[in-house]
């Protein structure tokens, strides 16, 4: 088995899940995470997604990202971006985009536009960090280029939350979801 398989391996079947809380402890350096979501928690498609503990992977991402073809790196590591996730605001993370779209009706969580950013504002993040806190579980495992087994679990796993390169009708409709909110936030700021 090649790294990269090892290294997504770790994601996609982990020894064991995190609590939201514990995404200050991960590694200070480039790697993979999974975001594990309770059973339920989301109104999702019926998929056959990774389960553990019952919990389902339904998010990967990287940090920090490939480097560009200029050769320009950046400096984030895995907690750097695990943290923003947990705890940041929606203009930073298109994850808390995402579940802010998914769990708007539930939360009350409506899209505006904070001091220049698009994001649900202190009370409506507070609602998604604290959704998260209940709900999700983190994997993490280091790894130097990380891009390479995200490429590898993006091609095997059925992963809900990871928008980029589908065009399925429910990535469809949560892309479409987000648009509209985007355009709703900024249409509010100029009238």
């Amino acid at each position: 088995m090649s790294d990269t398989s090892l290294t997504a391996e770790r994601i996609l079947s982990p020894a064991s899940l995190h609590a939201v809380a514990e995404v200050r402890s991960s590694p200070t350096c480039p790697g993979i995470y999974g975001w594990w979501m309770k059973r339920g928690a989301l109104d999702i498609p019926d998929a056959p997604y990774q389960e553990k503990d019952g919990h389902q992977l339904l998010y990967v991402g990287i940090s920090p990202r490939r480097p560009s073809a200029a050769g320009r790196t950046s400096k984030s590591t895995v907690r750097d971006r695990l943290v923003t996730h947990a705890t940041k605001d929606a203009s930073r993370s298109t994850l808390r985009r995402t579940l802010g779209v998914l769990l708007a009706d539930d939360l009350g969580l409506t899209l505006g536009v904070h001091r220049g950013r698009e994001h649900y504002g202190s009370e409506g993040e507070a609602l998604i960090t604290q959704w998260l806190v209940a709900n999700a579980r983190v994997a993490w495992a280091v790894d130097p280029a990380p891009w390479e087994a995200e490429e590898e679990m993006l091609a095997q796993a059925t992963l809900a939350l990871n928008l980029d390169g589908r065009s399925d009708a429910f990535a469809r409709s949560i892309s479409d979801r987000r648009k509209a909110a985007m355009a709703a936030a900024r249409a509010a700021v100029s009238s």
